[in-house]
């Protein structure tokens, strides 16, 4: 995975999660790469962000959102968010930012 494919990830999954939270995230396109969405982060070092990521994952049976937009909204919607709040603690988790997610992605490449 090439560093513009890693900043475009990142930016996907921010600007979800800044947006709406994890809800919004798994409810829309960006959601369709959450298993690419938690490879960048590890491969650049925050690995908090990545663990933060994969226990939003893991609320959907089998672990991992289908990667299918309409199956995976099909999932949020009957089993995993019904409520709307089955992530508000990871959203809280992520909005502190435990990980410099520029300044890795930064480090990462070399700038």
């Amino acid at each position: 995975m090439n560093r513009d494919e890693m900043v475009r990830l990142i930016d996907a999954l921010e600007g979800e999660v800044n947006n709406g939270g994890f809800d919004q995230f798994f409810y829309n396109s960006a959601g369709d790469e959450t298993v690419k969405i938690i490879q960048a982060l590890e491969a650049i070092g925050a690995m908090k962000a990545a663990d933060i990521v994969k226990r939003a994952a893991g609320k959907f049976p089998g672990g991992m959102p289908p990667g299918d937009r309409f199956a995976r909204q099909d999932v949020l919607l009957d089993k995993v968010s019904a409520n709307a709040d089955a992530f508000a603690d990871l959203d809280q988790e992520f909005y502190a930012y435990p990980d410099d997610l520029s300044g890795l992605l930064a480090r990462y490449s070399g700038e």
